[in-house]
């Protein structure tokens, strides 16, 4: 299975020097002028165009200069995906980028960013990548992320990013197509994926594009068994530093992803959006800088990729491997690694029908114990598998303590051609009234998709410190419980250690769960806390971001386990007498 975006790529000499350019005020409607981009292999061709005008403020601060361009297949397929970053002249002077075309366009009229504003934005090209924290908004604080991972729930990208989907650039994927359900976890990017036949390298007989303006080049989100490539031209060189695009990819800021240098197969051409079907022929340097005026990079860099293995068991029958190397950013990996998951088991597993698959693997950071991942997930939509290991990713990597490094992750998932699925159906307590000190046993009832039953004993242990009075017996799935916060004491997260911990003692969906809950004065973060985790209690913000005060909170005194290997769903309650 591969999945390829449509091309960049590259092959200049390193020792380039910058032109000459012209700046914004000296442009006027009707000159013309030339741009240099690649229709074909690796051959840079020109192309003609004539400034239909200026935009002074196409953005705020921001303007854009209008062309109407001709030459090569212009005519049959209007401006071209690929084409972004295609540098233009004006006597001889650089003026800018191309950028922007028009959707169902007739003629080819596009946009140019001048030149000026990529230089501004991205002159300042870092040597090595950035190692800060990242950011944490105000409304995702650790408790809310911690909470929303440990009931498999991503935070979506539109929340991380507040993403406008009117304003998308598109992103030309060549081969499998993302599923409608994996797609839906890219929502909130200003992006939109074509999808297109896939290209493979043969043998590296491709011929590369120059490493000059006009040159094609690729940066790879995800290669491997799965290939996300973002497609576009070089605009503008001075020794190694590479300025492509004319606009943003996903304006990240600082950024670290592999630069390609590229070859052009064929172009399409297409009455909604025209695109050029590209190959990456060689890795080149290193993706550093995601501006709104376009990407920068260095040639010659080595960039840092984070590396996936997804082991895939067909009911015993059979075991494929993926491996798959990940860009390392701290909201964009989750996504990856979740895309990775969610298509290894669109395109190998059934898509209706009973079906169950189990997951174990761990995430490997450095520095940190490894955080084990476990799951089993009975449904007929396989994205639910995804959107947990994606948000498990997401507790690790939107921390703000410190930035991880995460040196491998390795999931091994079993397909089953069943639903092993089984509900709490009934629960009971022998006895109504416990002691402090003594066990608390209590018969849970289960039952399968077929109707049987089994009757399993838990027996929770009351400790001395219990109080005296009520006390609530909750029992339940991993997730239905951290849904219904049976303890709304704070957890203080003070590290990245701390988030491991927590992960660690997550309360998972394959196992069945008795918590004796009490309530005691206090305050904190409701669900915040992950049951069996002992880190200190202090935070004195409430959910409102308010002061807590005094209050009554729930609290766990007891627990006890059943593990299971199958998926448990259902929750019940019931008072119990603590004497």
């Amino acid at each position: 299975m591969r999945l390829a975006v449509l091309a960049l790529a590259i092959t200049l000499p390193i020792a380039a020097q910058a032109p000459a350019t012209m700046p914004l005020s000296d442009i006027r409607a009707g000159m013309k002028g030339y741009g240099r981009t690649v229709f074909q292999g690796g051959k840079i061709e020109r192309f003609d165009f004539e400034v239909v005008g200026v935009q002074r403020n196409a953005y705020p601060g921001r303007g854009r200069i209008m062309i109407k361009a001709s030459g090569g297949p212009l005519a049959e397929t209007g401006i071209l995906a690929g084409m972004s970053g295609s540098p233009c002249y004006i006597d001889g002077k650089l003026i800018g980028a191309l950028s922007t075309g028009i959707q169902f366009e007739k003629d080819a009229i596009g946009g140019v960013t001048p030149i000026g504003e990529m230089l501004e934005q991205l002159r300042d090209i870092p040597e090595t990548p950035s190692s800060r924290t990242p950011l944490i908004l105000p409304k995702l604080e650790p408790p809310k992320v911690l909470k929303a991972a440990l009931e498999g729930k991503m935070i979506p990208l539109d929340v991380l990013m507040g993403g406008d989907e009117t304003s998308a650039l598109p992103m030309a994927v060549a081969g499998t197509p993302l599923s409608p359900e994996t797609q839906k976890l890219w929502s909130g990017l200003p992006i939109r994926f074509a999808a297109a036949p896939a290209l493979s390298p043969t043998a590296g007989k491709e011929e590369a594009s120059p490493l000059e303006p006009g040159g094609m080049a690729a940066i790879s989100l995800m290669q491997g068994d799965l290939d996300m490539t973002a497609a576009g031209t070089i605009s503008y060189v001075s020794g190694k530093r590479v300025l492509l695009f004319g606009h943003q990819l996903f304006n990240l800021g600082p950024l670290d992803l592999p630069l390609w240098s590229a070859t052009v197969a064929t172009v399409v051409p297409s009455y909604s959006s025209s695109f050029k079907m590209a190959m990456p022929v060689a890795q080149v340097g290193a993706l550093r800088l995601d501006r709104s005026s376009g990407v920068a990079g260095l040639l010659g860099a080595e960039p840092r990729m984070v590396p996936l293995r997804v082991g895939l068991n067909l009911g015993g029958r059979k075991t494929l491997n993926f491996r798959f190397e990940l860009m390392d950013n701290p909201i964009l990996t989750p996504v990856l690694v979740a895309t990775a998951v969610a298509q290894v088991l669109d395109s190998n597993i059934r898509g209706a029908g009973f079906q169950s698959l189990s997951l174990q693997g761990n995430i490997k950071l450095a520095g940190q114990n490894p955080i084990q991942v476990e799951n089993v997930i009975a449904d007929l939509n396989a994205g639910r598998m995804a959107q947990y290991v994606g948000a498990m990713l997401q507790a690790v990597t939107l921390n703000p303590f410190e930035k991880p490094t995460i040196d491998g992750i390795s999931l091994n998932i079993k397909a089953e051609e069943r639903l092993d699925l089984a509900g709490i159906a009934d629960v009971r307590l022998l006895k109504a009234r416990a002691k402090r000190g003594e066990v608390l046993p209590v018969l849970v009832t289960l039952q399968n998709i077929q109707g049987v039953r089994e009757t399993a004993t838990f027996n929770i242990q009351v400790p001395l410190s219990a109080t005296k009075g009520k006390a609530i017996l909750m029992v339940g799935d991993g997730f239905s419980l951290t849904a219904a916060d049976p303890d709304q004491r704070a957890v203080e997260v003070t590290s990245l250690g701390d988030v491991v911990r927590l992960l660690n003692g997550a309360l998972r969906n394959n196992h069945a769960y008795a918590l004796l809950v009490q309530t005691q004065p206090g305050a904190g973060l409701r669900g915040a806390r992950i049951e069996g985790i002992p880190p200190t209690i202090a935070a004195l913000v409430g959910d409102n971001g308010s002061a807590a005060g005094n209050r009554l909170q729930r609290h766990v005194i007891g627990r006890a386990v059943l593990p299971l290997d199958r998926e448990v769903r259902g929750l019940s309650q019931m008072e119990v007498e603590i004497e």
